[in-house]
C-alpha cells in the first residue's frame, strides 16, 4: 500500500449546484415538454442523485476510518455505475431523438442501447473480478480504476452520439448539428482528462461532463427560442435578432404564410406530410447560411437573410420560392402559400414596425385562392407609413379615451327635406387628424375595425355630437343629427350603455340622435345586433340603412330590424339615370319601402337633373353637394330654421 492522497470533489459539488438549479428552473418556469424535453428532465434527476452519491464515495475514500464499511461501500460504487448507466441513457436518447427519423426507430435505438449496457456490465463484472472497483490504503480509499471505468463508458458515449449526428446530419437543423459538433468533443476531452488527473492530481470531475449538457440543451432548445425539428426559433428570438442587427446591417425578410385546408393533416407527426415539412426546412436552410428561419405563429414563418449584395439576397428569395413550389408539386396535402419578401430600410425604428410591414402587404393576398409571392416596392413602404401613422393615432386615442380628442374631428352634412323645403336633420361625418394632415374615414374607419378601435371613435364622435346639440337645441328648429355606426358594434353587449350615458350626459332628448348603419357590414352577432337595435329603439333612437344597393343583406332582414329610414346609395341614382331596367328597379323599391312605413333618403345629390329624378320619384330626403357640403359641425346650425322669439 502506498501513499494516500485526498481526492478533490470540487467538480461534483459544482455539477450537483448546476443540476439542482436546472430542476428548479424547470419545474417553476414549466417548459414546453416536448417530445425530448423529457430526455433531460429525468436525466437531470439522475444526474442529482449520481453527484450525491459520488460525493459521499470521495467523503468515504478521504476519511475510511470514520465512514468505511465495506458492503456499504460497494453498493454505493454499483448504485453510481448503474445511474451513471441511465444518465448515458437519457444522453445517448436526447442527441438521437433529435433526429426525427431516429423517433421513427425507436425500437431499433433501444436494442442498440440494450446491447451497449450489456457491455457496460460485463466491464463492470470484469473489472471487479480483475482489479476490484477500488484498493483499500492506509489513510484512504483509491477509486482510480472505479473511475476509469465509468469515464470510459462515457467517452464511448460520447464518440457515438458524434457519428450517429454526422450520419444523421441530413435529417436534424443545423443548430442541433453545430450544437452536437461543438459539445461532444469538449465532452471527449473533459472526460480523458478526468481519466489522467483522477491519478495526477486526484480530482474527481466527471459531473461536468454531463451536468452542463443537460443544461444546455434546456438553454437551447425548450428556454430559448429553438425548435429542435424545424430548427426555426420563436417570435422573441426574432425580434432579439431584429433588434441588433437591422440598423446596423442589410437585412432582408422572407415572410411566408401557409394555407392549409385541413391544418391538423399537414401538422400530425405521424404523416408523410409532416416528414416533407421537416425535408422542407431542412431545404430552406441549405439554401444560404445566412438564412435564419422563425416561426412567429402557426403556419407563419419569418425567414431573415442577412446579406449585403441585393442580387445575391433576391436569388436567395426566389430559391426559397422554389422550395415552396416544389413542395406544392410533390406534396399530397394540398395548401397554397403567400411569400413576401423585401429589405428593412432605415425607416423601420422598431421591431413592431417591421412586422406590422409584412403583415399589412401580405393583409391584399389574405382571399386569394392561389399562392402567391411578391417582392415589396418603395409604393408599399409609403402606403405602410401612411398605415402606420394612422394606426398609431388611432391607438394612442383608444388608449386616453378622451372623449373631446382634438384629433378627432366632426363635420356635418345638412338633409333637405322636400315636404317641407327645409333642413330638418344633418350627417355627423368624422375626420381624423394625423400629424398635419386630415384623413377620411373611407381611409382609417378600415384600420379602426381591424385595431377594435371604431367603438371608442364612435363614442368620441357621438359626445361631440351632443355637445354640438346641447348648445344650439334651444335657438334652433331641427329634428335630429345623425351618426355612423359600425355594424359590429351593435353586436357588443354594452353598447345600449356607452350611448345612453353620453346622451343622458348633456340631457339631449334620445330622438334628437340617429344611427346609421351600413348594408356592406353583416352583423357579427345578428341576435344580439337586433337586440340592441330594438333597446335603442325604445328610448327613441332612429336608425338610418346606410348605402342600401351597395351590399348584400336581404329584403327579409331589412324588414325585420327596426329601420326607419332607408338611404339609398348615390350609385343607384346615376345608373338609373342611364339605365331604363334600374330605374324600373328603384322605384319599385322606393315604391315597397313608403308602401311598408319607410322614410327614403337619397345621398349624392350633385345637379340639378339628379335632384329633379330624386324629387320625381318620391324621396322623402334629399342629401348632396347641391344642397350643402360638409361643414364644421360648429356652424351646422346656420342651416336650420331659427325658433321664433330668438
Amino acid at each position: 500500500m502506498g501513499f494516500f492522497v485526498e481526492y478533490n470533489c470540487i467538480g461534483e459539488v459544482a455539477g450537483l449546484f448546476m443540476s439542482v438549479l436546472l430542476l428548479f428552473v424547470m419545474l417553476y418556469i414549466k417548459p414546453k415538454r416536448t417530445y425530448i424535453c423529457n430526455f433531460i428532465f429525468y436525466g437531470n434527476i439522475l444526474s442529482i442523485i449520481a453527484e450525491c452519491i459520488q460525493i459521499s464515495i470521495v467523503i468515504v475514500a478521504n476519511n475510511p476510518g470514520k465512514y468505511y464499511h465495506r458492503n456499504l461501500f460497494i453498493i454505493q460504487l454499483l448504485a453510481f455505475l448503474i445511474v451513471y448507466n441511465g444518465i448515458l441513457f437519457f444522453i445517448f436518447a436526447y442527441v438521437n431523438m433529435m433526429s426525427i427519423v431516429r423517433r421513427s426507430q425507436k425500437k431499433e435505438f433501444m436494442y442498440m442501447y440494450v446491447f451497449y449496457s450489456a457491455v457496460y456490465i460485463v466491464a463492470i463484472i470484469v473489472e471487479i473480478a480483475s482489479y476490484g472497483l477500488y484498493t483499500l490504503m492506509i489513510d484512504g480509499i483509491d477509486i482510480r480504476h472505479f473511475t476509469r471505468l465509468y469515464t470510459s463508458a462515457g467517452i464511448v458515449c460520447a464518440f457515438v452520439c458524434l457519428v450517429a449526428s454526422m450520419f444523421n446530419r441530413r435529417d436534424i437543423s443545423r443548430v442541433t448539428w453545430h450544437a452536437v459538433c461543438l459539445f461532444a468533443p469538449i465532452d471527449l476531452i473533459v472526460l480523458i482528462l478526468q481519466m489522467i488527473y483522477v491519478a495526477r492530481g486526484f480530482s474527481i470531475f466527471s459531473a461536468i461532463t454531463y451536468a452542463p449538457i443537460f443544461m444546455l440543451g434546456f438553454l437551447m432548445f425548450h428556454n430559448t427560442p429553438f425548435d429542435e425539428i424545424s430548427g426555426s426559433q420563436n417570435v422573441h428570438a426574432l425580434e432579439a435578432y431584429l433588434e441588433s442587427n437591422m440598423q446596423k446591417k442589410k437585412v432582408y425578410i422572407a415572410y411566408v404564410i401557409l394555407k392549409t385546408p385541413d391544418v391538423e393533416s399537414f401538422v400530425s407527426a405521424d404523416s408523410d406530410a409532416y416528414y416533407y415539412g421537416i425535408k422542407v426546412c431542412r431545404n430552406i436552410e441549405a439554401i444560404s447560411p445566412k438564412l435564419r428561419m422563425y416561426m412567429v405563429a402557426d403556419c407563419k414563418f419569418v425567414n431573415v437573410l442577412q446579406e449585403e449584395d441585393e442580387k445575391k439576397a433576391i436569388s436567395a428569395i426566389q430559391k426559397i420560392r422554389g422550395v415552396m413550389d416544389k413542395a406544392r408539386v410533390e406534396l399530397d396535402v394540398p395548401f397554397n402559400y403567400t411569400l413576401i419578401a423585401g429589405e428593412i430600410n432605415d425607416e423601420f425604428e422598431t421591431v413592431l414596425k417591421v412586422r406590422q410591414f409584412f403583415e399589412f402587404v401580405s393583409r391584399k393576398y389574405v382571399n386569394q385562392n392561389n399562392s402567391q409571392f411578391y417582392i415589396t416596392k418603395p409604393a408599399d413602404y409609403d402606403n405602410f407609413n401612411q398605415f402606420y401613422d394612422i394606426s398609431t393615432t388611432i391607438r394612442d386615442i383608444r388608449l386616453h379615451e378622451d372623449m373631446d380628442d382634438e384629433r378627432v374631428i366632426v363635420y356635418a352634412q345638412p338633409i333637405y327635406s322636400v315636404e317641407t323645403g327645409t333642413f330638418r336633420s344633418a350627417e355627423a361625418l368624422m375626420r381624423l387628424k394625423v400629424g398635419d394632415r386630415i384623413v377620411s374615414p373611407d381611409v382609417f374607419i378600415p384600420i379602426a375595425e381591424m385595431s377594435g378601435a371604431i367603438h371608442m371613435l364612435t363614442c368620441i364622435i357621438l359626445n361631440k355630437v351632443c355637445k354640438s346639440i346641447s348648445q344650439f337645441m334651444e335657438y334652433y328648429d331641427f329634428d335630429s343629427i345623425s351618426i355612423n355606426c359600425s355594424s359590429k358594434e351593435l353586436s357588443m353587449e354594452n353598447l345600449n350603455a356607452d350611448f345612453l350615458e353620453i346622451i343622458d350626459r348633456y340631457d339631449i332628448e334620445p330622438a334628437k340622435i340617429r344611427l346609421e348603419v351600413t348594408e356592406t357590414a353583416m352583423f357579427d352577432d345578428y341576435e344580439t345586433a337586433k337586440k340592441n337595435m330594438e333597446n335603442l329603439t325604445s328610448e327613441g333612437i332612429q336608425f338610418y340603412l346606410d348605402d342600401f344597393g351597395t351590399g348584400y343583406s336581404s329584403l327579409e332582414r331589412v324588414m325585420n330590424c327596426p329601420f326607419k329610414t332607408i338611404k339609398f346609395d348615390k350609385t343607384l341614382l346615376y345608373k338609373s339615370l342611364d339605365d331604363t331596367r334600374m330605374n324600373d328597379i328603384l322605384s319599385y323599391m322606393i315604391e315597397v319601402f313608403k308602401k311598408n312605413g319607410f322614410i327614403t333618403l337619397i345621398e349624392g345629390v350633385e345637379d340639378e337633373s339628379q335632384n329633379q329624378y330624386s324629387v320625381d320619384h318620391g324621396f322623402d330626403f334629399i342629401q348632396g353637394y347641391l344642397y350643402a357640403k360638409p361643414t364644421p359641425i360648429e356652424e351646422i346650425k346656420k342651416y336650420f330654421t331659427r325658433k321664433s322669439g330668438f
